[in-house]
């Protein structure tokens, strides 16, 4: 069943907690350590972050929860879907910060200065008309893209994106896909194989960006762009129920992750790879895993792989 703009915000909410579960905790010590050496080398001036792929906001309400981030911070989120920026809009004026201007805001005490500006444009088209080839420092101190390489041209981010943070630079892409999902239980497991490969054979279509490999990509792709890795680790979505069902509002993650999965295998995957099942068999497939979240029993899990980057 199609979803609305609106469930796809819930999504994005319900998500946050899945994500808070799976970062790579080394991966992001290290983060904060390097933005603590830079803030502390650019001494008051703020440190420049840039968010593609921003959604709603909840990676940056994440890192100041998590004291992640320095005392001065101006951070740029950038995402295609208008709805998304609303929402983050509605986000941060229903947190602690203030409206400056239509899609600008900051936050302002004793400890910390954060301004926040948020634009709802084409990550790549956002990045070429942001670019100064002339620049000597990066223009940004940080490039994040959670969730992002998987779903894009790795050529337009080498080309477009890292551009953005040469001269020294970091790039942080947690929860990059690669190649593992999983549902349980299953009574056919056979049948459950061969549609959750042909869900990754649908990212892997010649005619998709990014890929169901991505994760592991990157160990190759992001030195031959010239990246030096500082950290990578395992960032796994988990959900399990517990005796008292699922924790915040993942059965909502989890509804969504089944219709993405069904859509993908009745409208994205090359026949060829799921020829032995019928369409009716796939809506059937999907029934039964919305029907074990009903009875708060289904398990899932899809391998994600954090990369923490510095450009030269």
């Amino acid at each position: 069943m199609p979803r609305s703009f609106d469930d796809f915000v819930r999504y994005l909410d319900a998500k946050e907690s899945v994500d808070d579960r799976a970062l790579h905790r080394p991966t992001v010590d290290r983060l904060v350590a390097e933005l603590d050496s830079r803030a502390t080398a650019r001494d008051g001036e703020p440190i420049r972050i840039l968010e593609v792929g921003f959604g709603i906001g909840t990676m940056l309400e994440r890192l100041r929860a998590w004291d992640a981030l320095p005392s001065q911070v101006e951070y740029v989120g950038v995402d295609i879907d208008d709805t998304n920026i609303a929402a983050a809009s509605d986000r941060l004026t229903d947190g602690d910060f203030e409206q400056t201007a239509s899609h600008q805001f900051s936050r302002t005490n004793d400890d910390e200065t954060v301004t926040v500006e948020l634009h709802a444009a084409d990550a790549f088209e956002f990045a070429a008309n942001r670019h100064d080839p002339t620049a000597a420092d990066p223009q940004f101190d940080l490039l994040i893209g959670m969730a992002f390489l998987d779903i894009v041209p790795f050529a337009q981010v080498a080309q477009q994106l890292l551009p953005l943070i040469s001269g020294g630079g970091l790039g942080y892409f947690p929860i990059t896909f690669d190649g593992v999902t999983d549902v349980r239980p299953v009574d056919d497991p056979g049948m459950t194989a061969t549609l959750l490969d042909g869900f990754h054979a649908a990212m892997d279509a010649p005619d998709r960006p990014g890929g169901s490999q991505t994760g592991r990509r990157l160990f190759t792709e992001l030195p031959a762009a010239g990246a030096a890795h500082l950290a990578a680790g395992g960032s796994d979505w988990v959900v399990t129920p517990s005796n008292d069902g699922y924790p915040a509002d993942e059965a909502m993650f989890l509804r969504h992750i089944v219709d993405t999965i069904e859509t993908a295998l009745l409208t994205e995957t090359p026949e060829a790879a799921i020829d032995t099942v019928s369409d009716d068999a796939i809506r059937a497939w999907a029934r039964q895993r919305h029907a074990q979240i009903d009875r708060g029993e289904l398990t899932y899990l899809a391998h994600n792989i954090d990369h923490l980057i510095r450009m030269p």
